[in-house]
């Protein structure tokens, strides 16, 4: 729920998820049509209530490959596994992200004028959404509120899909025969269950940013060995679950608010 409210544009200073945009190309279809028209209407209105406003949209990311690729999850899951025990391994520097324009601004102020600023900058952002994505919202606590019902609804349309629960099945007895670990045959649950058994794991061996590399690394390569038989097993049902939970999820962040992935 919260990262994909930090993600949305524009709620990052509400909600204090930093607050880091990156202006946007020309083009990125109807979605960052949508956002751009969004804060424009953000700052008409903070304009009018007195106060300055930068607009900014995010960059829309290069579209991944096909997630659901079974060549290229299988090479994936050769060297990362499941992303556990390789993120440790194989660090990744942080994306590099430019400061939200209006962050100064914030900054700058103090006590009762910074309260007004993100009163008035709520008040804006939700008259927005209203507006332009035609939400019918009441505050920001209200839009999360709907994002996190939305979110609860995929979930539940995930676990309740014939196809996925048809397929689920024999996908758990296979793990069951390989020695993995199987606390739940739900679609939802098993698509995350190498990612939770070993992160379980993770957290045994010490907290995180504690565990060196060379700590690791034997770690991963179990890990590796048991992200393979998963995937193996588990090879119809992840072309069938992920290319489904992709659609509803960008179904639901078009809906809100989002930029398509």
């Amino acid at each position: 729920m919260r990262v994909l409210v930090c993600a949305l544009l524009g709620l990052a200073v509400l909600t204090g998820c930093g607050g880091n945009t990156t202006p946007a190309a020309d083009g990125g279809g109807a979605t960052v049509d949508k956002a751009r028209e969004r804060e424009n209407a953000i700052a008409t209105c903070m304009k009018q209530k007195g106060f300055p406003y930068t607009s900014s949209v995010s960059r829309p990311k290069k579209a991944d490959a096909d997630p659901a690729d079974y060549a290229a999850m299988k090479e994936a899951r050769g060297k990362y596994g499941f992303g556990v025990f390789s993120a440790v391994v194989y660090p990744k520097p942080p994306e590099p992200q430019s400061t939200d324009p209006n962050r100064a601004t914030i900054d700058g102020l103090s006590g009762a004028k910074r309260d007004a600023y993100l009163k008035a900058m709520n008040e804006c952002r939700v008259a927005a959404l209203r507006q332009v994505n035609g939400l019918k919202v009441t505050s920001v606590a209200d839009y999360q509120d709907q994002m996190s019902t939305e979110i609860e609804n995929i979930d539940k349309d995930l676990d309740s899909d014939p196809k996925l629960l048809e397929l689920a099945a024999p996908f758990a007895e296979c793990l069951k025969s390989k020695g993995e670990r199987v606390t739940s045959a739900k679609p939802l649950a098993l698509s995350v269950r190498g990612m939770d058994v070993w992160g379980e794991q993770a957290d045994r061996l010490g907290k995180a940013g504690t565990v060196t590399a060379e700590a690791a690394r034997p770690y991963l390569a179990k890990e590796i060995t048991s992200a393979l038989a998963d995937l193996e097993c588990g090879k119809d049902f992840y072309a069938a679950f992920i290319p489904l939970q992709k659609r509803l999820t960008n179904e639901a962040r078009v809906k809100y608010g989002f930029q398509e992935r």
